[in-house]
């Protein structure tokens, strides 16, 4: 079986031949071809809209950049669509507004500049509407959205949900609900190789990467929750490499 850093390589590789611009830069910035300050200035100034800004905070938190001078501007733009409830994305339904917040202030949370009270608010949003069947459904959706935030920020709920969020993670990768790139996308936001309670090896989630990228180097696409095409995927993918390649 071929090696993690082989298996990064290729991915690039496929990163640079089928992506676009930002894309491809990301790929080399993975592998150490190029600098992430040099993927922030392709991101700023990043749009207004809130999605928008999300992303360049998770481009930036994938090449732990998020301390790089420019993201400040990010993260007060994000603060000010704050809703009073502590929430964001109010025009959309709970749902997906409990994905966006776990988001958004996960990403928020592990910046130099994020002031207590956004991350504060948010995290009482969370809580308030945590219910342990969220994730007993096995949602991506709503595993990803509450371990991200919660591993990252201290709360009093947050050993409670990590348990079920890690049980539930562990459960759909041993059924292959979620495929190892979905299952390491989840471990990634939360800047961890394991949750509590997820049964889950990182030495197995490496096996299932390296056996699971295809012959061009590249990660499958993902449907339904989180949905991605395949250069999104393969970036995934890369990045989950690199963080295991210490482990």
């Amino acid at each position: 079986m071929q090696d993690q850093h082989t298996a990064a390589l290729r991915a690039a590789a496929y990163v640079e031949a089928h992506g676009d611009a930002l894309a491809r830069l990301r790929a080399s910035a993975l592998v150490g071809r190029a600098a992430a300050a040099d993927v922030v200035a392709l991101l700023a100034p990043a749009p207004a809209d809130t999605a928008s800004l999300c992303f360049a905070l998770a481009v930036c938190d994938d090449l732990r950049a998020l301390a790089d001078p420019r993201v400040e501007a990010w993260v007060e733009a994000l603060a000010r669509s704050q809703s009073s409830d502590g929430g964001f994305a109010a025009e959309l339904e709970l749902e997906a507004r409990l994905f966006d917040t776990g988001m958004i202030a996960g990403h928020l949370v592990k910046t130099r500049c994020a002031r207590p009270e956004v991350l504060g608010a948010a995290a009482e949003f969370l809580a308030r509407h945590w219910s342990p069947d969220r994730v007993r459904g096995g949602s991506w959706h709503a595993i990803a959205g509450y371990a991200h935030f919660f591993a990252n920020a201290d709360h009093d709920a947050a050993d409670a949900v990590l348990q079920w969020c890690g049980r539930e993670l562990g459960r759909a990768f041993a059924t292959r609900a979620f495929d190892a790139v979905r299952t390491a996308r989840v471990l990634v936001y939360c800047d961890a190789h394991g949750l509590p309670g997820a049964e889950l090896l990182p030495a197995d989630l490496l096996v299932a990467l390296l056996t699971e990228q295809a012959s061009d180097g590249s990660f499958a696409a993902w449907e339904g929750e989180g949905a991605r095409d395949r250069v999104e995927s393969t970036l995934d993918g890369l990045v989950a490499l690199r963080r295991l390649q210490n482990h």
